[in-house]
């Protein structure tokens, strides 16, 4: 805190500070036992992004062609053409073949070298009439550069669907039949675009045996449920309770296509020892994710005496003048008004007398402090000399009074959403917890029989972003 404020001030701003960071001991925290997210706690909504394995499936997708080779090579059927009277038969050579993602999906490139032959049916029989790059790559092979997109969507229970298309094949090199001189490159394309797509449906079922993604989201899910140390100094801890699951869809990570799957949770913050990890199995997905963002509300029980000493620190000793005199405060004492906050404050000076103040707690955004809305006292003790300084001075002091009780406390509430937001940014057994807290403040102030409530409102994002490895099969 910077020297400049007053020490009354510096006084209040630790007391606030206090409040900040004291959470209530249940006896089931205290003892390590689990801790169950209260009834009301508001839903939170996060991600988990989980990186699908494209390594093995480039090397499904690359080897299409040598299957398609592997297949030709050994039926040797005739591929009829047109209205019947024309056949071709093609034959292909070992491929350069690569992969890249790009954005949600696989793109699996190829140069495929190939040789046909040419036929027509003559005299009830088919008679081939010409060819071209039938001996070897290097004499005449025409050459398609061929481009097969993969996409991904989500299936029932934690399951990946790739869903494969033609994206492109295109000539690059002619194969110039014998004979007639007529490139066939034209006719291929259509002929191996067909075979392609005749054949995907099969390797895109085969692919999705090699993305075990619930394991993945196992692991994660398990990882939710585990306590996050937010404050070794006051042992705070974050328990998310992740409660359900629902698909989010298919999203890019780091440059490769990740599964997105939306968790709402129930967190709650506790104090003391490390609590029990919860051991909820996954749910079944939910078919429909709604992001509303991850919030957390902080209902914290400061004891009443604790509260009243922390008060005392405060606001003891404060003096100002009223024109005519001094006004000193020598003790102060909080007590329950429903809504409101109640304060007895004991003064000496010009007036030696006992107020007790009221007023409702609201905190302010823009300044960022705590206000008292409504602020009115009574004289405790009633005599001539009281009755007289009511009448003359109530407007005065009521407004001084109202304008003490304005508690800074923005920089506290900074300095907590940064200890927060770093307690939200981790690594983790299965990846890394990353976490924004655009918001905190607080929502409620009220004074009890047995203790000062205070309630705390967090705003912000939170996601876990999975190791590349975890759904490795």
């Amino acid at each position: 805190m910077t020297s400049w404020i007053p020490l009354p001030q510096r006084r209040l701003i630790r007391w606030c500070t206090f409040i900040l960071l004291v959470t209530p001991i249940t006896t089931a925290m205290a003892a390590g036992t689990e801790a169950a997210p209260p009834a009301n706690t508001t839903p939170s909504a996060m991600t988990i992004h989980i990186p699908i394995p494209v390594t093995p499936l480039a090397e499904l997708y690359g080897n299409v062609n040598q299957q398609l080779a592997t297949h030709r090579s050994r039926g040797r059927e005739w591929i009829t053409l047109g209205s019947g009277s024309a056949f071709l038969k093609y034959r292909l050579w070992p491929d350069e073949q690569s992969s890249t993602t790009a954005g949600d999906r696989l793109l699996s490139q190829s140069t495929v070298p190939f040789g046909v032959e040419y036929a027509k049916q003559i005299k009830g029989s088919i008679t081939k009439i010409a060819d071209c790059g039938q001996r070897e790559a290097a004499t005449g092979t025409g050459r398609l550069s061929v481009t097969v997109a993969t996409m991904f969507k989500q299936g029932r229970s934690y399951t990946v669907l790739p869903a494969s298309q033609v994206n492109a094949v295109q000539s690059t090199q002619s194969c110039v039949l014998s004979e007639q001189g007529v490139d066939a490159s034209p006719l291929m394309m259509q002929v191996y675009r067909s075979d392609l797509l005749e054949v995907l449906p099969a390797v895109d079922r085969k692919a999705a045996g090699l993305l075990p993604i619930k394991p993945a989201v196992t692991k994660i899910w398990n990882d939710l449920q585990e306590p996050l140390l937010l404050d070794e100094t006051e042992q705070l801890w974050l328990m998310l309770n992740p409660d359900t699951t629902a698909a989010a869809g298919v999203a890019p990570l780091s440059g490769s296509p990740a599964a997105g799957y939306g968790v709402t949770a129930r967190p709650t913050v506790v104090r003391g020892t490390k609590p029990t990890s919860r051991h909820l199995p996954l749910p079944e997905p939910q078919d429909h994710f709604r992001d509303d963002g991850f919030h957390v509300d902080f209902a914290l029980q400061v004891p009443i005496e604790e509260a009243n000493q922390r008060l005392r620190e405060a606001v003891i000793g404060q003096e100002w003048s009223l024109g005519v005199g001094t006004i000193k405060i020598v003790n102060a004492t909080l007590y329950p008004l429903g809504n409101q906050v109640g304060v007895e404050l004991v003064l000496r000076g010009l007036l030696p007398l006992t107020l007790r103040l009221k007023g409702t707690p609201a905190y302010d955004e823009s300044s960022g402090r705590i206000l008292f809305r409504g602020v009115d006292y009574t004289i405790k003790e009633r005599t001539p000399a009281t009755d007289l300084a009511e009448e003359w001075l109530h407007e005065p002091l009521r407004e001084e009074l109202a304008g003490r009780l304005s508690l800074p406390i923005r920089e506290e509430l900074d300095l907590m959403r940064q200890a927060l937001e770093k307690g939200l940014n981790r690594e983790l057994t299965g990846g890394r917890l990353r976490g924004t807290v655009s918001q905190l403040s607080l929502e409620d102030l009220a004074v009890q029989p047995t203790s000062l409530s205070v309630r705390f409102k967090t705003e912000g994002t939170l996601r876990y972003d999975a190791r590349p490895d975890v759904a490795a099969p």
